[in-house]
């Protein structure tokens, strides 16, 4: 048991069966449940992570960042260094083998703060949540560049680093039912750049992926 069968073929998994013209959340035969109804639900990672693309799922809404630049170090500071560019974030189609399908989209990580400089690029640090991303994971901090190093009289601070870029769109799944998983590669936070004493500059953060599949 396990499947239920319409003229001699399996329903795809998470097709509804109907009573009377009412969706079935749930089938039981002899009081065991054989089959239950699969409903998509928005899926969030901020970490490199697989997620599996059920039989009944069509399309598949995506956004992702990626990981926030490291802040740079003051000047006038022996060894000071700039911070660390983010990783990239990425979602790949994949095979049940593993071998890609497609590449769904890509986000580019921060660029690495400066060191001491009169003048820094923009954006600062801070992630700006694109319209219609209202949803976990992200948040003021999700994709943010690390702080510059602070400097003081005669000591130009160090820069923020950039925040990742931002990507989204909508994968209409391949009708061949090949397509079995989605890998998703999350860009880290750039490194922190280095001043030498105290108040240091910060890492960036890592990106984030949110995922929906959509019933046909």
């Amino acid at each position: 048991m396990g499947d239920i069968y319409f003229n001699g073929s399996a329903l795809a998994g998470g097709k509804n069966t109907k009573l009377n013209g009412t969706n079935m959340s749930n089938v039981y035969f002899n009081g065991t449940k054989i089959w239950t109804a699969y409903i998509p639900s928005a899926q969030a990672y901020t970490s490199t992570s697989t997620y599996t693309i059920d039989d009944s799922e069509t399309s598949i809404q995506w956004k992702i960042s990626g990981g926030g630049g490291g802040g740079g170090g003051a000047q006038c500071f022996d060894g000071t260094t700039s911070g660390g560019e983010g990783g990239t974030t990425t979602i790949t189609v994949k095979d049940s083998s593993g071998n890609v399908r497609a590449t769904l989209g890509t986000a580019a990580g921060g660029a690495g703060g400066a060191t001491g400089g009169n003048t820094c690029p923009n954006p600062s640090g801070s992630f700006s949540i694109p319209s219609g991303w209202a949803n976990p994971p992200w948040s003021s901090t999700i994709s943010d560049g690390g702080g510059g190093g602070s400097g003081y009289t005669n000591c130009i601070g160090g820069c923020s680093g950039g925040t990742g870029a931002s990507s989204s769109g909508t994968y209409t799944i391949n009708s061949d039912g090949n397509d079995a998983t989605l890998s998703i590669t999350i860009g880290g936070g750039g490194s922190a750049g280095q001043r030498g004493e105290n108040a240091q500059p910060t890492a960036g953060v890592s990106g984030a992926a949110w995922i929906l599949g959509v019933q046909g």
